[in-house]
């Protein structure tokens, strides 16, 4: 072995640093191996070695030794090749590339694409979310964290907050947004000729430009939650400053909005009655954050979702968000992947205290320890979260245990008996004299309850349960459907329900008043419990007190508890949505939000096609 070697290595001295004989050389052709020694004595030899020698093979070697050179030289070139290929396979990984399109399907149309209306319609505020940002946004622990904003500072008392912007932000035309587009959007949110539902938000709040690129805003008390109601989009003021506020609904700039996020608008189309059928959005490749992957993303409405999720399991769409998850399990499965999604939302069942039967917090008590959320979480499905207090995120438990047992026990104690042979419990009157008020049920003295419920399967099934429980307690119990707008609707205005199940979305910065507060339990206010209390009123009142996050978490713990004393409701599920997507949408993941839009917060990270780079 060593001998060969060391003839190779001969031969490759020969062959690289053999050099053409320059101009003032005599000239040899080499016939011999002394002529080849002749030949290299006459010559100046290179020092470093040149595949261009690779030309002189055939004058400096002969056959025999060409045919060694030119095996071992392949056999070489083939070990750096697999070495190569080997190190490749190791080491090359797919990474994501620029490139692509992403089609989501929406049920419902376009109306007005403005931060400030947005709110009064779901697929305007999908859009907004892509086309506008905000001061802040929220993160995966869905506290607020900088966006526009470049750094803020509260004063001492809490009253004011002064947020300071970037300086490399671009509107989508280009021109720079700076501190005045920021005052004119929240003027404008309060100004009441803009009639923007978002305007109680900013009650009593000045916005005041301190210079190109700082505001402040001047609290009439401290806010702890307030950062996160500062994500709303910002809205060009030199677009929007000559719209006359009564013609703010009517402007061509609400279909065809100018931004500063991460999409632009590109195109949409109308059919014949003028109703838009795909709304498409390109990458803004300016923009201030990580630019997102995806080079365009279109969007398709739909009238309803039957016709969008056909329009899925056609292929006609890549993604389909806030399905019921049992219904999600029945569209297409291998093509596509099914995300989860969490929104400060519950399940409830509201008790409507005025009514006579469910005046006494006891019975209402009985009621509640006869319903197990777990027996429920397992109805629904195993991607079902059991919910312990108001606060969906908050990890604190209240009320009563289940006993079905002890229920009985208690229905027993304050007068409603069960006849002998009976099914349906009757007041007997053998109470004490809390129990009084039960006396005056309707035409009966029987047991009877009566259940509003959407005619939503979730919701159907959770009436179900309840029906099934308060059964063996004794109750004679019917449920009643209709459309959610339509039951909700005329719940509001007649108040003359006993239970209402129903699903509440909490605002994003998670503020109770306008479910719980007495101001609320009449008219068309949202206190579906009709719940009038002075200590519940001072608990939301010290929650809105609060000055920091640990106040505020203490103070809305202790509101659970108030709540809990009084069980006005049954806080039984958080639901669970699925979103699903095509497979060949990389990048996305289960999701827990503050509202709906935010499934998009992280498309920054989503992406579609592929490169190659090391590792």
């Amino acid at each position: 072995m060593n001998i060969w070697l060391e003839r190779l290595r001969k031969l490759w001295q020969r062959v690289f640093f053999w050099q053409q004989p320059s101009g003032d050389s005599h000239e040899v052709k080499p016939h011999s191996h002394a002529d080849h020694a002749l030949v290299l004595s006459v010559t100046k030899p290179s020092t470093v070695p040149s595949f261009r020698q690779l030309r002189f093979v055939n004058r400096v070697l002969n056959a025999g030794e060409r045919k060694i050179f030119w095996g071992a030289f392949f056999v070489l070139l083939a070990a750096l090749m697999l070495g190569t290929a080997d190190l490749a396979a190791t080491r090359l990984v797919p990474v994501p590339g620029v490139g692509g399109t992403y089609t989501e399907g929406l049920v419902g149309s376009p109306k007005l694409i403005n931060p400030l209306f947005a709110p009064l319609n779901d697929v305007d505020r999908d859009l907004t979310g892509l086309i506008f940002s905000g001061l802040f946004r929220p993160n995966e622990h869905l506290e607020p964290v900088p966006d526009l904003a470049e750094r803020y500072q509260w004063s001492e008392d809490g009253k004011t907050l002064e947020v300071t912007l970037r300086k490399d932000i671009r509107f989508h035309d280009g021109v720079p947004l700076t501190a005045d587009d920021v005052k004119f959007t929240y003027d404008a949110v309060k100004n009441p000729a803009a009639r923007s539902p978002l305007a109680g938000q900013f009650s009593g709040v000045s916005v005041i430009r301190a210079d190109e690129f700082t505001v402040q805003f001047q609290l009439p008390a401290p806010d702890p939650s307030f950062l996160i109601s500062l994500t709303l989009g910002i809205l060009p003021a030199h677009i929007w400053e000559d719209i006359p506020d009564a013609n703010a609904h009517l402007a061509d700039a609400n279909l065809k909005p100018v931004g500063s996020g991460p999409y632009q608008v590109s195109t949409f189309t109308r059919d014949s009655r003028g109703q838009i059928l795909h709304f498409n959005l390109k990458r803004f490749s300016s923009f201030y954050g990580i630019k997102p992957l995806i080079e365009e993303v279109r969007m398709r409405f739909f009238p309803d979702r039957p016709q969008a999720e056909t329009a899925l399991r056609n292929g006609q769409i890549d993604g389909l968000a806030f399905l019921p998850w049992a219904e999600a399990s029945t569209l297409p499965g291998e093509n596509y992947a099914i995300r989860r999604i969490e929104l400060p939302q519950e399940t409830i069942a509201f008790f409507n205290v005025k009514q006579d039967l469910l005046k006494d917090v006891h019975m209402r008590e009985a009621l509640a320890m006869a319903v197990d959320p777990a027996e429920l979480a397992s109805l629904l499905g195993e991607h079902i979260s059991i919910a312990t207090s108001p606060y969906p995120f908050l990890d604190y438990a209240t009320g009563t245990k289940p006993d079905l047992e002890a229920a009985r026990k208690k229905l027993e104690t304050i007068g409603w008996k069960l006849p002998e042979g009976g099914t349906v419990r009757q007041f007997i009157g053998a109470g004490t004299s809390r129990t009084a008020t039960a006396t005056s049920t309707a035409s009966s003295t029987n047991l009877v309850l009566t259940i509003l419920a959407p005619n939503q399967p979730d919701l159907q099934k959770v009436a179900e349960l309840l029906k099934r429980r308060w059964s063996l307690l004794g109750a004679e119990v019917t449920i009643v459907t209709d459309e959610p707008e339509v039951l909700l609707r005329s719940a509001l205005e007649k108040r003359d329900y006993q239970i209402l199940v129903t699903n509440v979305l909490l605002p994003p910065n998670q503020d109770l008043t306008a479910f719980w507060a007495s101001k609320n339990a009449s008219g068309n206010g949202l206190n579906l419990s009709n719940l009038a209390d002075r200590d519940v009123d001072l608990a939301l009142e010290r929650v809105a007190s609060a000055t920091n996050t640990k106040q505020l978490i203490e103070a809305r713990m202790l509101f659970s508890d108030e709540i809990a004393e009084r069980t006005p409701a049954l806080f039984l599920l958080r639901p669970v949505y699925a979103y699903i997507l095509s497979r060949r949408i990389q990048g996305t993941g289960d999701l827990r939000l503050l509202k709906p839009a935010d499934r998009f917060l992280n498309i920054s990270s989503w992406y579609v096609r592929t490169s190659w780079g090391w590792r």
